[in-house]
Parts: structure tokens; sequence; C-alpha cells
């Protein structure tokens, strides 16, 4: 967008926004921007006196109407199970809703400081609000929702992210053939797991602490729900980009978390090694979209701040190969040995030439 055609939309909001708080003056404030196209302000409502001042969150998604819809669309879907903004006012066509402020506090800032029992204390909460969102039966979210499948088409564009984008980024070949293996093995697996609703960006900043009840947590970004692997969120949240654990950590909690699901009576693995199989599967596939997303984001989109966490990604990608290529099954080790040979090979040094800190 240039500056004009901001200002203009800029307009355009506040004159909205002066229709939906009809003789209430108000203070609009821009957010930073996330990866997306989206653009958030918060809203302060300011009433005589200056005390009780009320504050709601603004999203301005004009080229992304088709998103707006479907954000609408799963908030109604998770509402009953989990905590997700109230819809305050909306404009379809023009791109604009108001929604409840949750605050300026993500899950992120809770860990910062955070006792170790703090922060057990705030990842059960997390794995709990999850497993809340599990319960929402898939057929609801199918028949009254039209939540699409993760499917093959889905997961496999997914990872062609990694090839199209970062393996070109740090200069090697691509070798099709264990590149495609890889993927197929990957998919196979993936679709056999149990199924649910899937928020596609489980993490730390998409986690608030509702400013009205400091017990719950808040949930955002979840318009591209779909239904697929009862894994996908729990590795989201224990291998977040954002934050690093040891691994010895990351295991308790997939145990917890395995509990939790037992608890209330969802479908589940029937041991936790096959819950950490299920894991590092899905562990693999997301953290090759990541790695692709993050440099589409630097070289698209020019948000190179993405590039500093890029290091914690590749981590934890061959963490997820390394267990897979001592525990997974014949079918996944056949594909992962020469995954991980190659990447050995070609990719790392060339890697670690252009992410020097890695």
């Amino acid at each position: 967008m240039t500056d004009n055609n901001n200002d203009n939309r800029q307009q355009q909001l506040e004159h909205w926004l002066q229709q939906v708080f009809v003789d209430k003056p108000f203070d609009l404030d821009s957010l930073p921007g996330d990866a997306s196209a989206r653009r958030y302000h918060r809203i302060q409502l300011l009433e005589a006196g200056g005390s009780g001042d009320t504050r709601y969150i603004v999203m301005d998604s004009a080229d992304e109407q088709d998103a707006m819809r479907q954000f609408i669309n799963v908030a109604k879907l998770m509402s009953p199970a989990i905590n997700v903004p109230t819809l305050i006012a909306k404009n379809l066509e023009k791109g604009f809703l108001v929604l409840q402020d949750f605050g300026a506090v993500e899950f992120a800032h809770l860990l910062n400081d955070a006792t170790p029992e703090q922060i057990n204390d705030y990842y059960q909460l997390a794995m709990q609000t999850l497993v809340a969102l599990q319960t929402v039966p898939v057929e609801t979210a199918k028949s009254q929702y039209q939540l699409p499948d993760y499917d093959t088409a889905l997961l496999d564009r997914e990872m062609n992210l990694f090839s199209e984008w970062f393996i070109p980024y740090i200069g090697v070949e691509l070798n099709e053939e264990v590149w495609e293996n890889l993927k197929s093995a990957l998919i196979n697996e993936i679709l056999l797991q149990p199924q649910v609703i899937v928020h596609r960006d489980y993490h730390s900043r998409n986690l608030m602490q509702d400013q009205a009840d400091t017990s719950r947590l808040g949930v955002i970004d979840f318009q591209d729900a779909v239904i697929g692997s009862y894994a996908y969120d729990l590795v989201s949240l224990v291998r977040d980009a954002y934050v690093e654990w040891p691994e010895h950590q990351v295991s308790a909690w997939i145990n917890d978390f395995w509990q939790l699901q037992k608890q209330q009576l969802l479908t589940t693995a029937d041991n936790v090694v096959q819950l950490e199989n299920d894991v590092n599967v899905m562990g693999v596939q997301r953290h090759l979209k990541v790695l692709g997303i993050f440099i589409r984001l630097s070289e698209r989109d020019g948000k190179d701040r993405y590039l500093g966490d890029i290091p914690k990604v590749m981590r934890d990608l061959i963490i997820e190969l390394n267990w897979l290529a001592e525990q997974g099954n014949d079918a996944i080790k056949h594909a992962v040995l020469p995954f991980n040979q190659w990447l050995k090979d070609a990719v790392l040094p060339a890697y670690k030439g252009k992410f020097a800190s890695a």
C-alpha cells in the first residue's frame, strides 16, 4: 500500500469507528505488524473524567475479506470451548472488525523472569486450553463450519516452501528423489494420526493473558484452522520458533499432554512414545514449512526480522529428524536416513555459511 492509500484507508476506518461508537471520542493506536497482510490497532474510548476507559482491538483486513469471514466463522466454532475474542462490530465489505482486547501480555512475555514452577504452570494452562479445543467434535467443524481437511495437497504444498524458498536462499541443489521420498513418508504417517481441530499457529505469540481474567489464556490468529493431526498444535507450542527449552522438558510436556488427552477421553496414542513419534513426524513437516516461510517473509515481503529465528527452527528440525532416524518405524527410517545424509553433506554447510551464528 502507498502512503496515500494508507491515509485513505485510515480515514475510512476512523469514519466507520465513529459510526460504531456514536458520540464517543476515541484514540486509535496502530500495533506492530505480524507475518500477515492484516493491520491491527487498539482503540481506546475516552470516557468522561478519564477513568475506566474501554479498549478494543480493531482488525483492518483490506485485501483479505475471505480470511476475515473465516476468522468470524472459526471464532463461532471455537468460542464454546476456548477463550477467543468476542466480536463487537464488523463491516465485511470494507474489511473492518472490532474485537475484544485481551491486553498486551503475550504468553511469551509471561515466560520472562518466571520461575521453573511458573513456567510449567503456564504450559499446563496452554495444554489444557489446547485439549479443550480438541474436545470440539470434528463432525461439527466439518458439517456446520466447513473447516477443510489438512490433506495431502496442503501438507505437500506447505513443505514445498522449504524447497522453493529455503534451498535457493542457501544456494544448494535439491535432491529431488530424497526430498519426494521424505515428503511421502511424512504425509502417509500424518494422515493416520487421530484427527482434531488444528489451530495451526498455536505458539507463544498467539496466546494472550486475558486482562479481564488472568487465569485464562486468550487465543488469537486462528482463522487458518483445519481438521488435522492431534500432534500439530502441540509441537507448535513445545517447539516454538521463538522460545527454546531443553529436550527433557519438551518430552515431559508431551507426556503431560498425553495424560490430559486421556483424562478428557480423547482419541490419542496407545503410549507416550507413540505420541512423541507423532509429534516428531508432524514437527518435521511444520519446521520445513516454517524455514521456507521465514525466508519468504524476508525475500518477498521485506520482513527480515524472522531471519533471526531460523537457527532455532533448524535445531528443532534436526532434533526431530534424528529422533525419527533412531526410533521411527521402518518406512520413516527408510526416508529419513538418506534425507539426513543429504542435509549433513549439502544443506548444513551452506546454511552455516549464511547463518554464521548457527
